[in-house]
C-alpha cells in the first residue's frame, strides 16, 4: 500500500484569504513529495468557499512547477460539469505542463448545492458522466474523433495536444454505488472511493462489492482500489481526539452542501447541526485518527483488506500548523511501516 495526500483548499471562514489557502496547499504539496507520498491530490467544487478549487487542473498545473516526482492528480473532475471535447484538451495540456505526472479522477459529484445551480439532475448526471467520458478517452486516443449520442454529438474532430503520457493518464473513478463500480471495472479504470466519515465497515462492503463485480466482469487487469480518508496523527489519542471537533465543524458543512439544506451566504456555509451526526468520539473511532501507533493498527487493515492507494485528507480546518504537524508525523511514524505497492504511472515516450 502506497499513500497519497488529498489537498483540500478548506477556507471556512475568513480568518484566512485564499492567497493563503493556496499558498498552504501548495506548502503541504512539496512536503508530501519530500516525505515520500507518491500522489497529491486536489478537488473540484463551485459557488463555494468550504473547498475553494473551482479547477483541479490548474492547480496540478501550479503544484507541478514546485515538485519534480509526486504525480498530481484530480480528486475528482466533475465531469457532468463539462464540455468534453474542451476537456480533452486541457487534460492533454495539462498532461504536457505537468511533466506526464498527471491522474485523472472522475466522477459524477457529490453537492445537490452544486447540482442545482447547474441545473443538474440525476439523470442527466449519470448521462453526461458516461458520455462525456467515452467522448474524452475516444479524443485522447483517436484522431478524427466523432461521436453520436444523447448529450453530445459530434462530426470527426482532433483534441490536441495529444497527452505525454500514452494512451492517456492513468484514469481513477470516484464512485460507490455498484452500477459505478460496474462501469468503472468494465471501461478499465481504477477505483477511488471515499466512505466519508463512515465506519471501516463500510470500506469493507465497498471492496467487496468491487471484488463481486471483478469477479463477474473479469476485467484484463483488477483495478487499483483507492481510499480516501479524514486522518489526523496526535502524539496521543487523546490529542487526536480534540482535532476531532473540527471535523464535527466540517462534517456539518458537508452534510448540508450534499443535501442542499445549506445556508450559504457570501460562499461561506454555516456549521450548523445535522440530525445524524457523528459525536467526536465517533470520529476518532471510525476514521485514521489518533496516536501514530494507533494509527498504525487500523491502516494494516487497510492494507490486509487489498487498498492500493490510501489518500491521507490531511487538512479539514484552517489551522495550517497542526495539519502540517500531523502530516509530518503520519510521514515519519506510520508510512515507514508499510511496503509501498507498483507506480501508478504509465510510462511516458521520451
Amino acid at each position: 500500500m502506497d499513500f497519497g495526500v488529498f489537498v483540500a483548499c478548506h477556507r471556512l471562514d475568513e480568518a484566512n484569504s485564499a492567497s493563503e489557502v493556496f499558498d498552504q496547499a501548495l506548502e503541504m504539496v512539496e512536503f508530501a513529495e519530500d516525505a515520500g507520498f507518491t500522489t497529491a491530490w486536489f478537488p473540484e467544487h463551485h459557488l463555494i468557499h468550504y473547498i475553494s478549487c473551482p479547477s483541479p487542473l490548474m492547480l496540478a498545473v501550479k503544484a507541478a512547477a514546485r515538485t519534480r516526482r509526486i504525480r498530481l492528480g484530480t480528486a475528482i473532475l466533475v465531469i457532468p460539469y463539462y464540455d468534453p471535447l474542451r476537456l480533452a484538451g486541457e487534460i492533454g495540456m495539462a498532461d504536457h505542463l505537468t511533466d506526464g505526472r498527471l491522474e485523472i479522477g472522475i466522477g459524477r459529484g457529490a453537492f445537490e448545492f452544486e447540482f442545482h445551480r447547474f441545473g443538474i439532475d440525476e439523470k442527466i448526471g449519470a448521462a453526461r458522466l458516461r458520455e462525456g467520458m467515452e467522448i474524452v478517452q475516444g479524443l485522447l486516443t483517436q484522431e478524427d474523433f466523432s461521436y453520436q449520442g444523447t448529450t453530445r454529438s459530434f462530426g470527426p474532430a482532433t483534441s490536441v495536444p495529444r497527452p505525454l503520457q500514452q494512451p492517456h493518464p492513468p484514469i481513477w473513478v470516484a464512485g460507490r454505488s455498484p452500477d459505478t463500480l460496474r462501469w468503472a471495472i468494465q471501461r478499465g479504470y481504477n477505483l477511488l472511493t471515499t466512505p466519508w466519515r463512515e465506519p471501516f465497515a463500510r470500506v469493507k462492503a465497498i471492496h467487496e462489492s468491487i471484488m463481486r463485480v471483478v469477479d463477474e466482469v473479469k476485467p484484463l487487469r483488477r483495478p487499483r482500489f483507492a481510499v480516501s480518508r479524514m486522518s489526523f496523527v496526535g502524539a496521543t489519542d487523546g490529542e487526536a481526539l480534540e482535532a476531532m471537533n473540527v471535523i464535527l465543524t466540517n462534517h456539518r458543512i458537508f452534510t448540508h452542501l450534499f443535501r442542499d439544506t445549506a445556508h450559504v451566504k457570501a460562499g461561506f456555509t454555516a456549521a450548523e447541526p445535522v440530525d445524524d451526526e457523528y459525536r467526536p468520539e465517533q470520529f476518532l473511532s471510525n476514521l485514521v485518527a489518533g496516536s501514530p501507533e494507533t494509527c498504525v493498527e487500523k491502516l494494516k487493515l487497510y492494507e490486509a483488506l487489498g487498498v492500493d492507494h490510501f489518500i491521507m485528507y490531511a487538512a479539514f480546518g484552517n489551522e495550517h500548523a497542526k495539519n502540517m504537524k500531523s502530516l509530518r508525523l503520519f510521514a515519519e511514524r506510520v508510512m515507514p511501516h508499510f511496503t509501498p505497492t507498483r507506480s501508478t504511472g504509465v510510462a511516458v515516450p521520451r
